[in-house]
């Protein structure tokens, strides 16, 4: 994020409204000074008080992330480029939270990581792929950028044996599998842990599901249609199963992530490890599109 054009424009706002730093930060329950911080582009407001203060100035988050008053026409676009940054932010936040507690706790981080290199040897869960919560800011964002349908957000963690992540996607019709596809590949650098994210942000609008993946400075994303060429798929009802609970990642393991689920009349659901052709659950639903994640590591692989 520009961090000094954001500054200008909330310090554009507040003024415009005739309020000064006191007034704002009095509001937000902070000091002056992290307003004036703020608009000076020292730093940015923490995630938790974005939606407050854009209430306050009377801006969208969309506006507010991007620094500037956006058009109608422009929202949509903006809002699958903020998705994308707040995720990454959050994820550099955790980066240096995470220096602050080995600098405090150094003992205990090194006989973590001797504990968890016997794990790697083993070949337990310290790789592994797990929804965030729904309480988090970043989730919180993420729900109100995407809209009605919102959005399914994962992180995962790879040591450094895994090569690539790929993402595959089963179309269903009352429980009968038609294909499964690859949507797509990520590849990571060898010899290197990776933590990044994946998201599923379905558009039942514009009968689409975008899937973004980030990790490292990389990001690959890509978009397929639903309910193509389906008579009065305005109507259908909607829902998702998801995973919802850590899950440990193996090599070369596919891994059933989430699953879009549409129906005419009713919806059941089931758990995401019960998407199986055939289910009883399944066959109720007129069509479900699972997405998959592998990841993977090459035959080299250690």
């Amino acid at each position: 994020m520009d961090l000094v054009k954001i500054g200008k424009y909330i310090a554009g706002k507040r003024k415009a409204l005739g309020l000064t730093q006191a007034q704002v930060a009095e509001k937000l329950g902070m000091s002056d000074k992290s307003v004036s911080k703020w608009e000076r582009g020292i730093c940015l407001p923490d995630v938790s008080v974005y939606m407050e203060l854009c209430e306050i100035l009377g801006i969208s988050l969309n506006e507010f992330i991007a620094g500037e008053d956006l058009p109608q026409e422009n929202i949509i676009k903006q809002s699958e480029k903020n998705l994308i940054r707040v995720t990454e932010d959050g994820n550099i936040k955790r980066k240096k939270l995470r220096k602050i507690i080995a600098v405090l706790l150094c003992l205990t981080l090194l006989v973590s990581t001797a504990l968890c290199s016997v794990i790697f040897m083993r070949g337990d869960a310290c790789n592994y792929v797990e929804p965030l919560a729904k309480d988090s800011a970043e989730m919180e964002m993420a729900q109100f950028l995407s809209g009605t349908d919102g959005a399914f957000l994962y992180k995962y963690r790879l040591d450094d044996t895994f090569t690539e992540i790929t993402v595959t996607l089963s179309t269903y019709q009352k429980g009968v599998l038609q294909k499964t596809e690859e949507l797509g590949r990520m590849g990571m650098l060898p010899e290197k842990s990776w933590e990044g994210m994946a998201a599923f942000i379905p558009d039942f609008e514009h009968f689409k599901i975008r899937v973004i993946l980030t990790g490292d400075g990389t990001k690959y994303e890509t978009e397929f249609d639903i309910l193509k060429n389906i008579s009065d798929r305005e109507y259908l009802g909607r829902s998702a199963v998801e995973i919802e609970d850590r899950m440990k990642v193996s090599p070369d393991d596919t891994e059933k992530i989430a699953a879009f689920i549409y129906s005419r009349n009713g919806l059941r659901t089931g758990a995401i490890g019960d998407v199986t052709e055939g289910a009883d659950w399944m066959k109720e639903n007129d069509y479900m599109y699972l997405l998959s994640i592998q990841f993977g590591r090459t035959s080299n692989g250690k």
